[in-house]
Order: structure tokens, then sequence, then C-alpha cells
């Protein structure tokens, strides 16, 4: 691997503060080599999620990753004790264990937090409070989506934040029924406007729009399971499997991944639709039925190439020093996403909707002027950026 500045402690590797918005990839213990590959690249970065409760293994394979592979993009970790069956309330204490070797690792620090059930005001003080003990950490939220939802628990968990002004790293989890997703993200914007650092972690292509929104950073999963925070099922210590659909690619025009199997087949059912051809660095103006048709060990790493080099891409066009501009931006994306979708029959994205309800459209009135700085304490190695106006409940 070539060496290259290193860059893990600042967060960025270029000047002027939209560059600060990193587009980290998620993935498990088992994962980091090949996840290393492709996201060691400017603007990338890596979080490694436990795997099974195993905090001492995700630890040794970040240093041998660091020491060893001299990895030079900037690292977290995630011990993902708020997810599956036997996950851990947000009353649970934090492993210092794990603090620790995050700080002897030299990276950012994270808590360990449990997961962070509707109404538990406790865990959530609980939390902040330890994080800011702690004195160089970022607090993991991981949140019931009622907390983003609900007015009156969204203003108790942004005054609280704002208060605390420590930074935090938030995971939602998937909204149950009747929770409204739409409601759901504008409380995440909301959120993304306090006056410190937000990260969201265990994302899908939500994380662009987080980082349209203002997000210091965000993390998007190598598998369906780590795009989300999925409702806990099956028995204590059981994570759920990622689905068998074999390699998935990320398709640009439609802003979704899909499998591979499904990308030739609907390709061969609409060849004169111009979303195959991919312009991307490992594609290099193919069309994307390429992908299936390679050796069987080939697809999976060169899709996974494909689809970090279309996310980086669109990452540079969206994220400039406009936050309102970034978000109108992206709404438009998804308009034009869901539209694309439905010209080859493919399942309408909730996800798609919820962005292009929660961010306003476009007034005469509407300001394109970024918000002045404000400033806080900043531990993450990545800087808070300045938020434009969000619709109202």
């Amino acid at each position: 691997m070539t060496r290259e500045p290193d860059e893990r402690a600042t967060g960025s590797g270029s000047s002027g503060d939209h560059q600060d918005r990193r587009l980290l990839l998620q993935c498990r213990t088992s994962q980091v080599t090949r996840a290393a590959e492709v996201a060691d690249r400017p603007g990338s970065g890596l979080v490694v999620t436990a795997e099974r409760d195993n905090l001492r293994g995700c630890l040794g394979r970040v240093r041998h990753l660091l020491e060893v592979d001299h990895y030079r993009r900037p690292v977290l970790l995630d011990a993902a004790r708020y997810a599956g069956a036997g996950r851990l309330p947000a009353s649970a204490g934090f492993d210092r264990r794990w603090i620790e070797c995050q700080r002897d690792l030299g990276l950012p620090v994270l808590t360990d937090s449990g997961y962070l059930a509707p109404d538990d005001m406790t865990g959530l003080v609980g939390i902040l409070e330890g994080a800011a003990r702690l004195g160089d950490a970022t607090a993991v939220l991981p949140v019931h989506p009622g907390w983003l939802a609900d007015r009156y628990a969204r203003n108790a968990l942004l005054r609280y934040v704002n208060a605390v002004g420590v930074p935090v790293a938030v995971i939602v989890e998937r909204p149950p029924d009747p929770v409204d997703g739409t409601a759901a993200l504008v409380g995440l914007l909301h959120l993304l406007r306090c006056d410190v650092p937000v990260l969201l972690l265990r994302a899908g292509l939500s994380a662009l729009g987080a980082l349209c929104s203002g997000a210091a950073a965000a993390a998007i999963g190598t598998d369906s399971a780590l795009r989300q925070l999925d409702l806990p099922a099956g028995p204590p210590g059981h994570h759920p499997p990622t689905h068998g659909h074999g390699p998935s690619a990320l398709v640009r025009q439609c802003l979704s991944h899909q499998p591979l199997t499904e990308i030739e087949a609907t390709r061969r059912r609409h060849p004169d639709n111009g979303m195959w051809q991919c312009r991307c660095a490992t594609c290099d103006g193919r069309d994307l039925g390429w992908l299936a048709r390679l050796p069987e060990e080939q697809r999976a790493p060169l899709a996974a190439r494909h689809s970090v080099d279309v996310l980086l891409d669109l990452r540079a066009e969206l994220t400039g020093p406009s936050v309102q501009l970034n978000q109108w931006s992206w709404q438009a994306r998804c308009a034009a996403a869901a539209s694309r979708r439905r010209e080859v029959g493919w399942d309408r994205l909730p996800t798609l909707d919820y962005w292009q309800r929660a961010i306003p459209a476009p007034t005469s009135a509407s300001s394109a002027v970024p918000a002045p700085r404000r400033r806080r304490p900043e531990r993450t190695g990545f800087r808070r950026v300045p938020s434009g106006p969000i619709g109202s409940d």
C-alpha cells in the first residue's frame, strides 16, 4: 500500500471547511482488508464494526491495519454494543479498556454506548456526560427514531447535546411503524445544526444527504445490515445475516445498491436506458453489466471499488461551501433517482421520498449564503459545517 501523508489526526487531506466532510466506509472486522483497499483514497476512510461482541479481535485487526499495512486514512471504531437481540441499554457504562485502546492506537475515541430507547432520558444524559468526563471522546448515540421524529423528545435531545457540548456520532434505528420516516429525517437535520460536530454512522445513501446537510462526516455500510440499525431479532448475541443476493453495485442515477444479477437482468429488458453506462474510474465508460460477467471471484471486489468510486464522485459534486445549495442539489437528485427507478420497474425507495419532503423547496426569499461559523471544541478531527435553514414541523 502506498505511503501517503497521515490523515488520521486531522480528518482532512485538503484545506477548506467543506473538504472535511468525509464519506467513510463502514465494514466488519472480517471485511477490513477489502474495505481498506477501496477506501484508501482522498475524502474517504473506515469505520470498523466489531463482530459478535469480539472487541479484542476488532482492536487487533485495526492495529495490524495501522502498524503493518500503514493505512493512512481516518479510522473510527464501532463497538456495536447497541445492536442485536442482546444489545446493551444506554445506561450500561463504557468499557474503559475500549476507550484506552483507541487512545493507544492514536484514533479518535468513540464511546461504546448502548441503545438509547424511547424516553430514556437517564441514558441520554449518561452517555453525553460520560463522554464529557473522558475529555477527548465523541458520544455515540444509537437512537430509536422517535428521538428525532417526536418534537418533544427531539427538543430534549438537542438541548442536552448543545448543553454538554461534546461531538456526537448518531446511529438511527430503522423506523418501525408508526414512526414517520420523514419526521425522523427532519429531526436528523435539526441535530446536524447543533453547535457541535455531528457524524452519521451505519447509514445507506442517506450518508450523502447528511454530508449535504452539514454532517462533519458520514459512514455508509459495506452491506445492507450495516446501512441501517435493524430491530433486534433472534437470541442474545445473534446478529442479522446479510441478504444472500450476491454482490451489489451502486447505480448512480438511482442512488441505490442493486444486486449485480438484477442490474444485468434489468439492463437486458431496458437496453436503451442511459443509466447503465458508468464513467467511474473502475468502469471507465463500460456498462454496468460487465461487473456481472466477471469471474465470480472478481465480482465482489470490483463491484465494491466501483461503488466507492461513484460515492466519492457524488460527494465531490454535492458538497460545496453552501449547505443550503447542497441540500437543494441532493433533493433534486433524490427526485431524479425516484423517477429513474420507476422507468425500469424497480420498487419505490421510501428514503428518497423522505428526503424530498424533509428539505424545503427553494424560494425567492431563501439565502444561499453560508451561516457564520459557531465554534465549539472539536475532538473528532472532523469539523462542524455551518448549516442552512430546514423545514419546520
